[in-house]
């Protein structure tokens, strides 16, 4: 053990796996440090002067790429400011040796090395990499050079417009190719599975690209399958079908005899005696093979156990033999339909797609776009079958001598080509540099759940007997490191992961050697697993109430029961100080009805909570509302719209609100529209004008202002943000914010427009990803997927109690190999219906299946490990019973056992409790008091009454006070004459004011050649429509002041803008007044501290004798605070007139004399 508490097997690991002259495998156990190897793998390159542009390290995501480099620059910074000593302590732990001098200056050099390096550290994603070689290789690559990378949002626009396009062509000509395939699929499958299919074979463009490629066309392709299935050339179904009458071995005359001897047998046999004669009698050849297949086979086109009853067999053995040799034909002929049918369905569905793809990638090419799969597979085509592949290798070489990919158990094949390719020269022998070249991954199979993103958990082991093959041929080091210790879990948590995946059938497909998981835990602290038992549907029979939502969960659900159980027992640790809510990780199998639940119920126990980790934009309430809002201004007419924003946070109306307005009047319903039944009420009601104002407002507002501007006013300007933030919470920002970014969008697209937005977002809705990898005191509820990386002292396992792998989840096409070389594309396959299935269908869908269970299982090892302290799993159970081989089912069949009943009251089991054998039990929150000494003496303050706390009086009602109080110390304009009262409409005064302080405050902290296109912009998003006349001499004003040398000296680096200043004062009676205000300028000088007033008068006056008393006062008392701040230095005042613009100075008597006469009230009794 060493100093540091950790096993010297352990630092050995760690050394072995960082050493950078050796390439290294790394599997490493869930929280056993593999950042923080991979972080001194590639500090230590550097020290051991690696130039920081040779190395390049993949992570799986921005968030990853992130935290390594904060880690690596951390370390490197740290360096810099450590003494000599210090330093090296730290190298000599890192590597082993004690540096010398010169290994010293180089360690403090590397930050700055790192930071100057052209483009930085290399650590970044995977399709960040390509998208930059791309750029570096464009003409090699075949790729436009300005290239784009499409969001997945307008990727998947561009392939409805394309899938449109060719369903259409299609359509129009049904006697072409594709019209063809169009009818077959119409024919063979429902719309439903047309669209899966479809976009299923879309989405996996690559693998179909590859197979056709590797075939030579499509049409090649094709017929190898045909031949792979044994279809002959031409045939089809229909064709089969007609072989099946055409060949039959029992013909009409035939049939009548054989119907004659089955009519001596039982019922049985004289039914199929009658379907004989049927089928001889029919014409319609479908009705024939249903008929005459009925006689032979099951329903299910298999054969029965016995043909005919025994006596039929015994006395006839003549007609049985003809029966069973027509019975052998159908099932072949059966299975060979099968097979045409599977070609059939497998060539439609091929052809319409290949269209589709082929029209994507031309307008991709057309307008320069990439995108992010193509990255992927561009880079691995530029470096590996191009022409120019030699030549971009070459140039690569050059330049790279170290690569480093995180997660590797989620790198998926397309992406192990580009590794491959990229090391392809580091273990090659002529020509080789005398320095190291290595290859380092970190990953573990355990965790591998991404594969519908491609990933193959296999590829893990396989690239490390690859890399390691190459390595000894080029007798180069290379470490396989397994790293088991965790730092994160304490021993009863990872006992109970170990303990739960004992079992072969449950460690089945952890990994690629079958054997079950083994860890270890540095902590030693004492740690708790709880099971909780399912809830299990309520027989109650829920109320009929016309007027509940249909969709709305019953109070005997399950589901919802649990969501309470949970947020009842968080309150309870909260209140208990067992946990804080930001302590608490919440995994679900999929997001949905629990999670909105749960939302619900930690929101009625006042539980902070972070919402969900992804949110579908359109989905939300607030941009439902927002969309309705959008609805009504183009259509006035639509009820439904309007009733939706009336009751929105905009303007918070309830349903008897609703049903005033909707009844006009009161005893009947209204007449027209809603919209023309607020109208009359306003004329009559004051309390709807400021609605219909408001609602006026915003249909005036969209006839000409673009959808971003639209909705930011309303969210900004208009306090709508505030609204709907009050209801909603702070998650709402996360959706706001994401709506007016897609509006923003949207306007660069084309010809802004309400209506053409709408659609837009509508017609492929956007998911927002939230990271939620700091809780912030907020209680975390997301998917397991969400969780990798992740962590949490207390981990709740939500289990809805259904089957790992079903069969609505099965794909679409199936991946049929193509020989026995594994590196050879595989062909898809369409997966028809179950009685059009091959023998070879189901084994590939039972196969499919197991791949899905395998990794159901990695989820439940991820969502336990992600725990630190404490694991509770939970669950309901469906309608049928919980699954068998759930989460909830595994984790109790292999811990109840051995663990702790605790039961309520009435003898109910409340929970189970598991810890190791040995282990502590977890630590109350209350702990019994230890025995105590002689307490002390009671002090006499204990029980003396406290005296009651002084009143200070705010200064009130002094006019001081209401000008200090005014905001941001705007004031209204008084003496307006009659003629200004004209051209200024009501209000601007008080707006001017405001905008004008905004524009003092901000614009001096921008460089003087900004400031101008900053004023504008600001105006342009903050001045309402009614005041747009007075833009342009609301900015002259502002610029002639900050332009104005008079001024200059108000605006230089020593000035602060709207500084807060709160203090006490005491009057000229001697009474103590509170005061807090708000200094529009406040300027340090090495003489003298000013504080200016900014004043928005209209017609200032000229002289000391024209300010008003209110004026006087206000700085009066912001210079006494400020002389109490800045004692010994004399304290100035002066009102800045912005209309003049002019700096008028106030001299100290004067305040001296405005602040006596102030009026100070009695405080309260």
């Amino acid at each position: 053990m060493s100093a540091s508490g950790i096993p010297a097997r352990t630092l050995e690991r760690q050394d072995l796996a960082s050493r950078p002259e050796a390439s290294a495998w790394v599997s490493a156990n869930a929280g056993s440090g593999k950042t923080f190897v991979l972080s001194r793998r590639v500090v230590r390159l550097l020290l051991d002067g690696t130039d920081p542009s040779r190395l390049l390290c993949l992570t799986f995501t921005k968030a990853a790429a992130a935290e390594m480099a904060t880690r690596v620059f951390r370390i490197l910074g740290q360096w810099v400011a450590l003494d000599d000593a210090a330093l090296a302590r730290e190298i000599e732990m890192l590597d082993g040796r004690r540096p010398g001098a010169d290994r010293l200056k180089a360690a403090r050099r590397l930050f700055a090395k790192a930071l100057e390096t052209p483009g930085g550290l290399k650590i970044q994603t995977i399709h960040a990499f390509c998208e930059a070689l791309l750029h570096q290789f464009p003409l090699e690559a075949n790729v436009a050079g300005h290239f784009t990378v499409l969001d997945d949002r307008v990727g998947a626009e561009l392939m409805a417009e394309e899938r449109a396009r060719v369903l259409h062509r299609a359509e129009s000509d049904p006697h072409s190719p594709l019209g063809a395939a169009l009818g077959s699929l119409i024919r063979l499958m429902p719309d439903a599975t047309v669209e899966a299919a479809l976009g299923e074979l879309i989405g996996r463009r690559d693998a179909l690209r590859r197979w056709i490629v590797d075939a030579g066309d499509l049409e090649a392709a094709l017929a190898e399958l045909a031949g792979d299935l044994g279809v002959a050339p031409g045939e089809t179904g229909a064709a089969v079908d007609a072989r099946m009458r055409d060949e039959t071995l029992i013909p009409l005359d035939t049939a009548t005899s054989v119907a004659e001897a089955l009519r001596r047998g039982t019922k049985t046999d004289c039914d199929k005696a009658d379907r004989l004669v049927a089928a001889g009698a029919t014409t319609d050849p479908q009705a024939w093979c249903e008929t005459w297949l009925g006689v032979f086979l099951k329903q299910d086109l298999t054969a029965p156990k016995s043909l005919v009853t025994k006596r039929i067999a015994e006395e006839f053995p003549d007609v049985l033999d003809l029966m069973l040799r027509e019975q052998a034909r159908l099932l072949a002929l059966v299975e060979r339909r099968r097979a045409a049918v599977t070609l059939e369905g497998t060539a439609a569905i091929l052809r319409l797609a290949d269209a589709v793809i082929a029209d994507y990638e031309a307008v991709k090419a057309r307008r320069g776009l990439l995108d992010f799969e193509d990255l992927v597979v561009r880079t691995a085509n530029l470096l590996s079958v191009s022409e120019a592949a030699q030549w971009v290798q070459y140039k690569l070489d050059q330049g790279l001598d170290h690569i480093l990919v995180d997660e590797a158990q989620d790198t998926s094949p397309r992406q192990w080509e580009v590794v491959k390719a990229l090391a392809e020269e580091f273990f090659a022998g002529e020509g080789a540099r005398t320095r190291a070249r290595t290859i380092f991954a970190v990953g573990d199979e355990k965790q591998s759940i991404y594969s519908f993103q491609g990933a193959v958990p296999a590829y893990f082991d396989e690239m490390r007997r690859y890399f390691e093959r190459r390595a000894r041929e080029a007798a180069r080091d290379f470490h396989p490191v397994e790293l088991q210790l965790s730092f994160r879990s304490t021993p009863d948590v990872l006992g109970a992961v170990d303990l739960v995946f004992q079992q072969p059938e449950v460690h089945k497909g952890l990994s690629q050697v079958a054997r079950a998981p083994v860890h270890e835990a540095i902590r030693r602290e004492p740690g708790l697993v709880e099971i909780w038992p399912l809830e299990l549907p309520d027989k109650t029979v829920e109320p009929d109430d016309w007027t509940a939502p249909i969709d709305r969960i019953g109070e005997g659900n399950p589901m919802l029961r649990l969501a309470r159980r949970i947020a009842e027992t968080l309150r309870i640790w909260i209140d208990e100080g067992t946990a804080d809510a930001g302590d608490v990780l919440v995994l679900v199998r999929k997001r949905g009805a629990f999670v909105e639940a749960l939302n619900r119920e930690l929101k009625r126990l006042d539980i902070p909570a972070a919402g969900s980790d992804r949110l579908v934009l359109t989905d939300h309430i607030a941009v439902k509302d927002l969309i309705a809002l959008g609805r009504f201004i183009l259509l006035p007419e639509d009820d439904l719209s309007l009733a939706c924003v009336l009751k929105s946070p905009l303007f918070g109306l309830d349903d008897d609100a609703l049903l005033e307005i909707a009844r006009d009047p009161v005893d009947r319903l209204r007449a027209g529209t809603l919209w023309q039944s607020l109208l009359r009420k306003s004329e009559t009601e004051t309390r709807w004008l400021s609605v219909r104002k408001a609602l006026e407002t915003c249909r005036s507002r969209a006839d000409f202002m673009p959808p971003f501007e639209f909705y930011a006013r309303l969210l900004a300007a208009d306090d709508g943000r505030r609204k709907f933030r009050a209801r909603l919470g702070a998650e709402v920002d996360d959706v706001l914010d994401e709506f007016l970014a897609l509006a923003m969008s949207y306007e660069q697209t084309g010809t802004p427009g309400l209506e053409g937005f709408l659609a837009w977002l509508e017609a492929a809705p956007t998911q927002i990803k939230r990271e939620l990898t700091n809780a912030g005191g907020l209680v975390r509820i997301m998917t397991v997927h969400g969780s990798k990386g992740l962590e949490a002292p207390i981990v709740i396992l939500v289990d809805p109690g259904s089957a790992p792998a079903v069969a609505r989840h099965d794909p679409a096409l199936l991946e049929r190999p193509r020989g026995t070389d594994p590196m050879v594309p595989p062909a898809l396959v369409w997966l028809p219906t179950k009685a059009d299935r091959t023998g070879w269908h189901a084994e590939a869908v039972d196969a499919v299946r197991e791949a899905a269970e395998e990794e159901y299982r990695r989820l439940l090892y991820v969502a336990m490990t992600r725990a630190e302290d404490r694991l509770l799993v939970c669950g309901w159970a469906p309608s049928r019973g919980a699954h068998e081989a759930c989460w909830h089912s595994l984790v109790a069949a292999a811990l109840v056992p051995q663990a702790e009943e605790i039961k309520d009251a009435a003898g109910r089991t409340v929970c189970w409790r598991w810890q190791k054998a040995g282990a502590e039990p977890p630590p109350r929150v209350k702990a019994e008091a230890a025995p105590a000494a002689e307490p002390p003496a009671r002090p006499d303050w204990l029980v003396r009454p406290v005296p009651p706390a002084p009143q200070v009086p705010r200064l009130q009602p002094s006019r001081a006070f209401e000008a200090m109080e005014q905001k941001e110390g705007i004031e209204p304009v008084a003496g307006r004459t009659a003629l200004e009262a004209i051209r200024q409409p009501a209000g601007w005064a008080l707006e001017r004011g405001r905008l004008m302080h905004r524009l003092l405050e901000t614009l001096p902290d921008l460089p003087a050649a900004e400031r101008a296109a900053a004023a504008v912009r600001f105006v342009e998003a903050a001045l309402p429509q009614r005041f747009a006349q007075h833009r342009d001499a609301l900015l002259d004003e502002a610029e002639r002041i900050l332009a104005g040398a008079d001024f200059a000296p108000l605006f230089a680096a020593r000035g602060r803008a709207e500084v807060a200043i709160v203090g006490t004062l005491t009057g000229p009676d001697g009474r103590q007044v509170a005061v807090s205000g708000q200094i529009d300028r406040l300027v340090e000088e090495p003489g003298r501290v000013l504080i200016v007033d900014y004043k928005t008068n209209a017609r200032p006056p000229a002289l000391l004798e024209g300010v008003p008393e209110e004026y006087l006062a206000q700085l009066a008392v912001y210079r006494r605070l400020v002389q109490d701040i800045f004692p010994g230095l004399p304290v100035e005042a002066a009102l800045l007139w912005t209309a003049a613009p002019s700096l008028m100075p106030l001299p100290g008597d004067l305040l001296d004399a405005a602040f006596s006469r102030l009026w100070v009230p009695q405080p309260r009794a």
